[in-house]
């Protein structure tokens, strides 16, 4: 059952997700920016920033029990790229290290999506292994890291 509040974009490139961000940031001006999932929209940004910042540094606080971890390696990792993330996934408590505070502001939300972005955007590559699916490329970490920001972005409207 499709949800009414969720309308995800399509990312090829994180320049599409900088232009998202501008979008994002004109809308919170206007004070018409709203989330509709669980998360405000701060709490969506830091998150999205959360996975690009353990593949250029290694995730830290992060252990996934190991059936995940098979699944992750087995599973969602051949699927990168041909399948999409859909809403629902709840995660488990040992990933709580990416559940963002509820009173994240949103201009702290944006700076740490930025700060990764400002990273890729001067050379630094992904290359850390995913506490989910183990060794990845930089075009593998982005693949998911794109798809990763249409899910949650899909919940950031900006009237």
């Amino acid at each position: 059952m499709a949800n009414p509040d969720w309308n995800p974009r399509t990312y090829e490139t994180f320049d599409d997700v900088r232009a998202e961000l501008d979008r994002f940031e004109e809308a919170h001006a206007r004070g018409t920016l709203r989330a509709t999932g669980g998360w405000s929209a701060a709490q969506i940004l830091e998150h999205c920033s959360m996975p690009i910042l353990g593949a250029l540094d290694g995730a830290t606080g992060v252990q996934l029990p190991r059936y995940m971890r098979v699944a992750g390696r087995f599973v969602f990792k051949p699927m990168l790229g041909r399948s999409r993330m859909k809403p629902g996934i709840k995660l488990p408590k040992s990933a709580s290290a990416w559940i963002p505070e509820e009173s994240l502001t949103f201009e702290r939300g944006m700076s740490s999506m930025r700060g990764v972005l400002d990273r890729l955007s001067s050379g630094e590559r992904m290359i850390h292994d995913s506490p989910l699916m183990g060794k990845m490329s930089h075009e593998q970490w982005t693949t998911l890291n794109l798809d990763h920001c249409r899910l949650h972005f899909g919940f950031i409207q900006c009237d």
